[in-house]
């Protein structure tokens, strides 16, 4: 059985620096959307691909925007362009009476049933389970799809049930109210042709019920209007950091620098759509012959002061490149105080030292400056004690 409750989906992923970092932009829980959102236009290298973390940072992303409000609660639904039948349902039918519905349209795939809510106090998968267990009285091979879709009422006009239309796309071609019987329908189109851009009403014929479930639009509407959005987006902001994923690095006891060679060999050839030869099996490679690292990455832990010194020395030093500030550590119980006053010192947009960048450049300690030297990427660690 086919049950579908529309909703908006959020899509929301680790942005990056070198697109693989994750940043808080300006105010609040924007700020908290934003710090988890993908940036599609950052080039990133190859070499930086794969994140065995995604899965986990979308699930905090995701907590923290379940806190927010959505602004449209059910999607604009796409309706079948072809030619089909909408029986229209509610529990007020009774027991029987839904089995008669749901034999109706049994084994047609032009035929759907729709309902527009759950009763009072009901949960949607109690609900679910209620119908889809009514249904599996049924041949297997015969249950009719079933939706609770409350915007097919509004769009059909429908007050009683059952009710029954005939539909295409986004037209109500006809409808009849009291009424199951499809081929009885059928013939009543056939001896009535339909208004011009109007839908053929055919009135009432047989049994009707008012419907047992308020409209499910309705009842989310009722109820987003109860809830306090200022305090939920105060608490979003405050519980961000409480969960906020940062990467604790050792500090580093003494200064070190570090070359690292990225070159790869390719496994196997490597061709174009054309036949092209591209890249030979066994050839060496080198991304950044290719696609410079451009960037100063400058990487240290916000709860130490010295580092934090050390790190605004580190980015004030270069010219000619973008520096991109990254942290390990944070005042969670300050918050976006903290936060504030640090990209206000530093002048910069700061992000949240990822997994994978942590991988990819083989951090150890901190602060470290990660930046390319040559062909290859050097990372240099700062005993900030002895420099003090």
């Amino acid at each position: 059985m086919r049950c579908r409750f529309k909703r908006i989906a959020l899509g929301v992923a680790l942005i990056g620096a070198v697109s693989l970092v994750t940043r808080a932009d300006t105010d609040g829980l924007d700020r908290s959307r934003a710090i988890l959102q993908q940036v599609p236009h950052t080039a990133r290298p190859a070499w930086l691909d794969g994140n065995p973390h995604a899965a986990h940072a979308q699930a905090q992303a995701l907590a923290t925007l379940r806190e927010a409000p959505s602004p449209q609660p059910f999607a604009q639904p796409v309706r079948d362009p072809r030619r089909h039948y909408v029986l229209y349902a509610s529990t007020s039918l009774g027991r029987d009476g839904l089995l008669r519905l749901f034999e109706a349209a049994a084994g047609r795939d032009d035929v759907l049933v729709v309902f527009r809510g759950i009763r009072e106090g009901q949960h949607v998968q109690d609900f679910i389970r209620e119908i889809h267990g009514l249904a599996q009285t049924l041949d297997a091979q015969k249950i009719p799809p079933i939706e609770l879709d409350p915007t097919r009422f509004q769009h059909a006009g429908i007050q009683l049930v059952p009710s029954l239309t005939v539909e295409a796309g986004d037209r109500v071609l006809a409808k009849v109210a009291g009424a199951s019987d499809i081929a009885w329908f059928e013939t009543q189109l056939k001896n009535r042709p339909a208004p011009e851009g109007r839908v053929l009403d055919l009135g009432v014929h047989g049994d009707t019920h008012a419907i047992a479930e308020p409209d499910l639009i309705e009842v989310m509407k009722q109820r987003m209007a109860g809830i306090d959005w200022a305090a939920k987006k105060r608490a979003a902001q405050a519980h961000f950091w409480q969960k906020a994923p940062l990467l604790a690095l050792a500090a580093a006891a003494q200064d070190r620098e570090r070359l690292i060679d990225i070159t790869v060999t390719a496994p196997r050839d490597v061709t174009a759509p054309n036949g092209q030869l591209i890249v030979r099996q066994g050839q060496r490679i080198n991304p950044l012959s290719q696609l410079p690292f451009t960037q100063r990455l400058v990487v240290f832990d916000a709860t130490q002061p010295a580092q934090v010194a050390a790190a605004e020395r580190e980015g004030q030093a270069v010219a000619g490149r973008p520096v991109t500030y990254l942290i390990t550590g944070m005042d969670r119980d300050q918050g976006w105080q903290a936060f504030n006053a640090l990209e206000e010192r530093l002048g910069k947009p700061v992000f949240l030292l990822t997994a994978e960048v942590r991988q990819r450049f083989n951090l150890e300690a901190v602060p470290s400056v990660v930046e390319q030297d040559g062909h290859r990427i050097k990372v240099r660690e700062i005993a900030v004690a002895r420099h003090e």
